[in-house]
Formats: C-alpha cells, structure tokens, sequence
C-alpha cells in the first residue's frame, strides 16, 4: 500500500500539464487578439462609424466589470473541466460573426465580443486559481512570468496576423482561426492531470459571498496594498489610450499609423519585461512578489516621463520602457493574489483584483479623452507620472513591513474562509 505522502506525490502535476495549461491559454489568447481586431476593422467597414468601431473595444472590456459574479461561479465548479467547457462554447459562439452580411446583422460582431469577454473573464479567474494546484507556491510566479511573456509575445503578432488575414481572406477567416484556437485550447486543458477536490458548496447570503474576494483584497494587508497601487497606478496609466495619439501628432508631427510603429516597439518591449520578471523574481525570493510590481509601476512612470521630451528616438525609447515594466506590474499583482488567497476564494479575488485593474483604466480613459481638446497633453503625461511614480512609491514603502509569505496551505485557507463569513 502506498503511504500518504507516495499517493499525494503520485497526484502532483509534472512539467507536462504545466506546459499544456500554458499552451492551450497562449493560443487561445493568441486568437482572442486577432479577432478583436480584425472584427473592429469590420465594424469600421460595414457602418463607415470611427465611433462604433470603438465600442467593438467596450463591448470585449464591459462584461469584466461584473467579476463579482464571474469570480462566484468559478469558485463554485472545478476549474480544469469548466475552463475546458467555457472554450467549447466560445468556439460555438464565435460562429455568430459568419451570420454577418451586411450593416444590417453588425450588431451580432457586438455580441460575439460581448460573449468573448465574458469567457474570457472567467477562463482566466479559473485559469489563476488552476495554476496554484499545478505548481507548488514558490514556482507561481516565475510561471507567471513565463506565461505572460509569451502572451506579449502572442500579443505582438497577432495584431498583424488578424489584419493580415481580414485583408487578404476576409473577417470570417479570422473568425474561423478564433474557433480553432479555442477548440485547441479546450483539447489542451482536458490533457491536463490535476487533483482537484469538489468545491464546497457556499453556505451564506448570495451578496456575501458575490462580495467575499473584495473582502479578502481589503481584509488581507498585502493585497490590500498591492490592489490600491495597481489601482491607482492603472487610473493614470489609462491616460496612454488617448494621449498616444497627441504625442504622435502634436509631439512627433506623424500621422496617426506612426501609433502603430510605437505599440510594436512597446510589445518588444514588454516581451523583454517578461523575461526580465522571471529573472527578477528568482532574485528577490518567494513571497516578495509585491516588490516586481513596485519595480513595474516605477519603471512605467520612467517611460510616461521619457513621453514628455521631444523628439521620436526620445519617444520610441519611452514606449519600450513603459513595455519593459506592463508584465512585472501584472505579474506581481496575480501572484500575491494566487499566494494569499484560500482555494476556495481564487477565482472570487482573481476576478476583483482583474476589476479593480480594469475599472480604473476605463475611467482614465474616458476622462483623457474629455481633457485632451483643452489640456495639453505634456500636462496629461506629468499627471500620469505622478500617479504612477506615487503609486509605486507607496507599494515599495509598505512592501518593508511585509514578510514572506508563504504559499497557500490549510491554516491560511482556514483563516481566510472564516474571515470571509464574517
């Protein structure tokens, strides 16, 4: 008979369904990025309407300021199959866009990014809380790392394969490799062997536990701390969305397609920023993941600066500079989160902390766009900074008066839990 430990270490995922959970979500992400764009394209094309081609963006983004509720359902299912069921389905609702004809049916692109953003909101609070049962609590966040310099890296091409593609083939070729991408996905995750136990079934009100992740962010010192940062610090960033434009017309005298030669110089940049952060963490230990963030935000604050200064080699360093610290920022967000949350509260806190980074961003990016015709936007860039610098500034002054953490484990998940009901 084999002993506990033998049978808990028989249990314990390999390097194999390590890299098959990274390859399925590489490569679905891969495909969410060209159909975002390629379906705007379309928007662009069928209604000639600079302003509903925008809302292609809103509609992919709005469906993740209901994380309360995305969270709840993920952390009321195992993960690995329902994360497989939710790319079923989106490769299904994908083929809405080859109903599309004319003008008349765009409203279903609308949809079909809707649908989108909503399955990918939950695959990826279920993917957070899948991880910490695939690799032990100190690997999190080298894996992370991993993870997110590939999705840089998928990121940085696929723009161009989705506008390659529309061009040459059409929207519904695009739409087509989106269902491929997800089907392959969902293949990938039910290869995965993970142990996951059944969830247990929530025991109080509806709103208390829809609020429990907001609750464990604010009740838990380290989160609390890293989740004000990223707030605040994305609330200035936000401003980028709108103020790139100016710095290429007004600052750099380009025509707007220059805006596309600076996003590939930051997706470089934040491909290196990925590698960078593995490195980083290996470096600073387990446990001290808030301090990628501060590095992170302190890093992109530099680049917002270097935006201000004249001049197109000036703007094309600043740029890649904001891209060199995108992935630490994130990162080191995600992976206090996986480290200092109960399994059962994973998807609920990965999905606010994911609100509480996209909310702002929103916000920032409506008002940039309301300021922009009457402040100038060095003005608009300095304000960025201060935010941005100020946020890190706070992180790095109380990540002194943290400890290690350790990784998830009973006692923390006991705490927490009981600290939820409250």
């Amino acid at each position: 008979m084999p002993t506990d430990s033998e049978a808990s270490q028989a249990r314990t995922p390999g390097k194999r369904d390590v890299r098959l959970w990274i390859a399925g979500t590489s490569v679905s992400l891969f495909g969410d990025a060209a159909l975002w764009i390629a379906l705007g394209i379309w928007m662009k094309d069928l209604t000639d309407s600079d302003g509903a081609a925008g809302l292609a963006f809103a509609a992919y983004v709005v469906p993740r300021l209901g994380a309360p509720f995305l969270g709840l359902v993920v952390d009321r299912y195992r993960r690995r199959p329902l994360i497989a069921l939710i790319n079923f389905v989106l490769a299904g609702w994908v083929c809405l866009a080859f109903l599309v004809q004319d003008k008349d049916q765009a409203w279903l692109l609308y949809l079909v990014l809707f649908g989108i953003g909503l399955g990918v909101g939950m695959h990826n609070a279920a993917g957070s809380a899948l991880l910490t049962r695939l690799v032990p609590p100190d690997d999190l966040g080298t894996t992370n790392a991993l993870m997110r310099t590939l999705q840089e890296g998928g990121m940085l091409v696929a723009p161009a394969v989705g506008t390659l593609l529309y061009t040459m083939v059409g929207a519904r070729a695009v739409a087509a490799l989106e269902v491929v991408t997800f089907l392959l996905c969902a293949v990938c995750v039910l290869a995965v062997r993970v142990d996951e136990p059944e969830p247990q079934r929530p025991e109080g009100r509806l709103r208390q536990e829809l609020l429990a992740g907001v609750r464990h962010l604010a009740r838990t010192p380290r989160l609390r701390a890293v989740s004000v940062a990223m707030g605040f610090g994305l609330l200035g960033f936000g401003f980028i969305e709108t103020l790139i434009y100016a710095v290429t017309d007004e600052g750099l005298h380009r025509s707007a397609t220059f805006v596309g030669v600076l996003t590939v110089t930051k997706g470089v940049g934040s491909v290196l920023g990925g590698v960078a952060g593995g490195r980083v963490l290996k470096r600073v230990g387990p446990g001290r993941e808030a301090l990628l963030t501060v590095l992170g935000l302190g890093t992109m604050g530099l680049g917002c600066a270097l935006l201000i200064l004249p001049g197109v080699a000036v703007a094309l360093a600043g740029v890649f500079v904001i891209g060199l610290g995108i992935p630490g920022a994130v990162v080191g967000l995600y992976t206090s989160v996986q480290r200092n949350s109960p399994d059962g509260l994973q998807g609920r806190v990965a999905s606010a902390a994911s609100m509480l980074a996209t909310a702002p961003q929103v916000l920032a990016v409506a008002t940039s766009a309301a300021l922009i015709a009457a402040v100038d936007y060095r003005v608009l860039l300095g304000v960025m900074v201060v935010l941005i610098v100020s946020s890190s500034c706070y992180l790095g002054l109380r990540v002194r008066t943290f400890t290690t953490a350790p990784g998830p484990g009973p006692a923390a998940q006991t705490h927490s839990a009981s600290a939820a009901a409250e």
